[in-house]
């Protein structure tokens, strides 16, 4: 077990909660709060003293959960966005730096950054390694840039830029990419019981929906951040 696993186990069970009662309580689900206790998941330091609170332990920060508060990271101006096209190629450089890109077609990957409304805002070169960019085909994978400080919580900020792998199906315990009124969003999603799925968002404060699995169109993984300075 971790020292945090261990903390809030010992909480858990002095306030005589089930596993699966903390989890509804915390807007989790069961396996991943015997997860944390297990030290099988690392749990965020928000997310930590948010259980405990919830557990009833009187101030919660303690040396271990205690982090410095990172300064809030400014949008950085958009470029002008343009929509790919649907039935051509991608646009690519013209000149020596087109060559340059064809010669190094197999090793890096011009991949495209997006907005929430899927402009095409800049690219991002990216290595390939045998034949895949962090396990999604090169000519699918992109990157989301996230337009504003919901997923704080989580260390992701407005601005920065996630690498999205297309998937069909929503992994518990991931960021990931999904369509929710027509824009597209990141969030942490965790599986409930009952075919639902619990979509987190963290800011200045937790905030969380329940849909149904059905409703919750999963169109990305995150799977790796970049934040350019």
């Amino acid at each position: 077990m971790s020292r945090m696993g261990d903390t809030i186990r010992s909480a858990r069970v002095k306030a005589k909660m089930t596993e699966k009662t903390l989890g509804k309580k915390c807007g989790m689900a069961e396996n991943v709060i015997k997860d944390i206790e297990a030290g099988r998941r690392i749990v965020s330091d928000d997310q930590a003293q948010r259980i405990l609170k919830i557990l009833g332990v009187k101030n919660p920060i303690s040396e271990e959960l205690e982090v410095a508060a990172e300064p809030d990271v400014p949008l950085r101006p958009r470029p002008r966005p343009y929509k790919l096209p649907t039935t051509e190629a991608e646009p690519q450089p013209a000149g020596d730096n087109a060559a340059w890109l064809d010669a190094l077609g197999g090793v890096v990957k011009r991949v495209p950054v997006t907005d929430e409304d899927s402009n095409v805002v800049d690219h991002v070169l990216v290595p390939v390694v045998g034949g895949k960019i962090e396990g999604g085909a090169p000519d699918k994978v992109f990157y989301f840039r996230c337009p504003d400080d919901a997923l704080r919580g989580y260390r992701v900020h407005a601005g920065d830029l996630l690498l999205c792998v297309p998937a069909q199906k929503v992994e518990d315990g991931a960021i990931s990419l999904f369509l929710l009124n027509g824009r597209r969003v990141a969030r942490k999603a965790n599986k409930l019981d009952g075919n639902r799925v619990h979509l987190q968002s963290y800011d200045r404060e937790f905030t969380s929906q329940t849909l149904p699995a059905a409703e919750a169109r999963v169109l990305a993984k995150c799977v790796k951040l970049e934040r350019r300075l």
